[in-house]
């Protein structure tokens, strides 16, 4: 009897520590995995904080002021209500006079949001006023537009009118779209600065077609805008072998070719004649780029629409037919007229020199005699 006694207490003495070490080791491993589960709920916390701050952002509270005048629905706040108010009766004003039924309808399917808002910059955040194209849908292909607070009313009828002319233009055919090339329609008076810029661009070109424009033949004019498609390639009717060098800092050849890439590399550096030729025969067809860019081709739509009057933008949109032709029922006159007068205006947008102010010269010469009498004076000192 005591010898099984005592084997049963030398078994419980062998294993008694065992079972402490066991015992340990799982309290052990529930702090640890109590620990983990606090650190996740508090990641958890931390990141959805974050969401509903981000929630909070994107879905703002619509002001609550309403403003309604024609096809033009605006929400806003009561501070801004009185130069928003301007502002669409000038924006519906160009819809009626340019737009059309098609504009007005095109606008009238979306309400925008004016709002006061902030952006960065690097001296840190500067007050704007907002212009949302939409709250109607979720997504739209018009972002935010902003302007400068304090913003007359002019600057937000600014703004306004340049979502609508990006509306008039969404869902044309892919044949007009590609003319227009800018993504919005011309609506807008042109400004001083966009004149000057297709005057210069038009003085400047170095093109044979646009030279003969120049010289007031229509049927080149035409041409070099896109509009009509005369006989043989592009790159004989567009430019001359005096033009080659500057066409190729535009267009590059295929590089499957490599002598004429090589040559398109020589023309420039070296202004070898000869390899400019190769370069610019080389091109395709397809790759001659037209003389005159998008935004003198804009300027030309903006003088059709100013010709057609009322309804002149539906026209265009509903004609069938090339290009010219839309145009030219657009414009509601023959085309050679207005083309005729786009050059008029286009020559009378020539910018003038800058002109100095007497002040200003006046200064300039004080401080160019300030600073060379100090220059004497120190040599004098010197010596």
């Amino acid at each position: 009897m005591s010898n099984r006694l005592l084997t049963l207490l030398a078994i419980g003495v062998a294993f008694a520590p065992a079972h402490a070490v066991s015992a340990q080791a799982a309290s052990r491993d529930a702090d640890s995995l109590l620990r983990r589960i606090r650190a996740l709920d508090s990641a958890v916390m931390t990141r959805s904080r974050s969401v509903d701050s981000i929630r909070r952002m994107l879905v703002r509270p619509i002001p609550n002021v309403d403003i309604r005048e024609g096809p033009i629905h605006v929400r806003t706040d009561a501070t801004l209500a009185p130069r928003v108010r301007n502002a669409v009766s000038s924006v519906v004003e160009m819809i009626d006079r340019r737009g059309g039924t098609l504009v007005a309808s095109r606008a009238s399917a979306h309400v925008a949001v004016i709002r006061r808002d902030s952006t960065r910059s690097i001296v840190g955040m500067l007050p704007v006023i907002a212009i949302d194209a939409d709250t109607t849908t979720r997504w739209s292909m018009i972002g935010e537009r902003q302007v400068r607070a304090p913003a007359s009313a002019s600057a937000i009828a600014n703004g306004l009118a340049a979502i609508v002319e990006q509306r008039a233009v969404q869902g044309v055919d892919s044949a007009l779209a590609a003319w227009i090339m800018v993504g919005r329609a011309p609506l807008r008076p042109a400004s001083a600065v966009e004149a000057a810029d297709a005057y210069v661009e038009y003085a400047t070109t170095e093109s044979a077609v646009v030279r003969r424009c120049r010289a007031r033949d229509i049927s080149a004019c035409l041409d070099a805008l896109g509009v009509d498609s005369a006989a043989g390639s592009r790159l004989d009717r567009w430019y001359s072998v005096d033009d080659y060098r500057a066409l190729v800092r535009f267009a590059a050849p295929a590089r499957e070719d490599s002598a004429a890439v090589a040559a398109w590399i020589r023309c420039p550096r070296d202004r070898e004649d000869a390899a400019c030729a190769i370069a610019a025969r080389a091109l395709p067809n397809a790759r001659v780029p037209l003389p005159l860019s998008a935004s003198v081709r804009f300027g030309f739509l903006r003088e059709v629409l100013e010709a057609g009057g009322v309804g002149a933008f539906d026209r265009l949109v509903a004609t069938p037919g090339t290009v010219r032709d839309r145009l030219a029922a657009a414009a509601n006159e023959p085309l050679d007229r207005t083309v005729r007068r786009w050059l008029d205006r286009l020559e009378g947008s020539r910018p003038h020199r800058m002109s100095i102010d007497a002040t200003l010269v006046a200064a300039s010469l004080g401080w160019s005699a300030l600073i060379l009498g100090l220059a004497v004076i120190r040599r004098t000192s010197w010596a």
